[in-house]
């Protein structure tokens, strides 16, 4: 065995070693939020936001309304496809925050949430955010 061989192998896990030490992982890996969107959101709310309304909400319908109460800005982030999507509250902030200028860019006085926001709606998870959702919005959903 030649000595490159030995040394390359050696190498390669002492430079995995001082990446796993130094904090970097693949569960620290953000995806961009479109990514993210589209991984974890449109299974149910379809690509374009449609969703399947009134059990799956249209994400371009009323979600302005919502975002202009504290109540409805808090709904948001209490309904399951948020508290039990499988993102940091940090990834899940910058996904919400895409989500509203993607389908709402004319709302110009919206204050982008925040990873702290989101734990507090993870910490206070809807039972029934159909109904809840409901008497927001004045029952006007389809």
């Amino acid at each position: 065995m030649s000595l490159r061989s030995r040394i390359v192998p050696i190498s390669r896990s002492m430079l995995l070693s001082g990446l796993l030490l130094s904090g970097f992982s693949m569960a620290q890996h953000e995806n961009p939020p479109a990514f993210a969107y589209l991984l974890h959101c449109s299974g149910c709310h379809i690509e374009d936001g449609s969703g399947d309304p009134p059990e799956v909400p249209d994400l371009r319908k009323d979600l302005d309304v919502l975002l202009q109460t504290t109540q409805g800005r808090a709904y948001v982030l209490q309904v399951p496809g948020i508290t039990d999507a499988p993102l940091s509250p940090r990834e899940m902030a910058g996904l919400m925050n895409w989500v509203v200028k993607r389908f709402y860019p004319e709302l110009q006085d919206f204050r982008p949430f925040s990873a702290d926001e989101v734990q507090a709606g993870r910490d206070q998870r809807l039972a029934n955010p159909l109904s809840y959702r409901q008497q927001l919005i004045g029952g006007t959903l389809e």
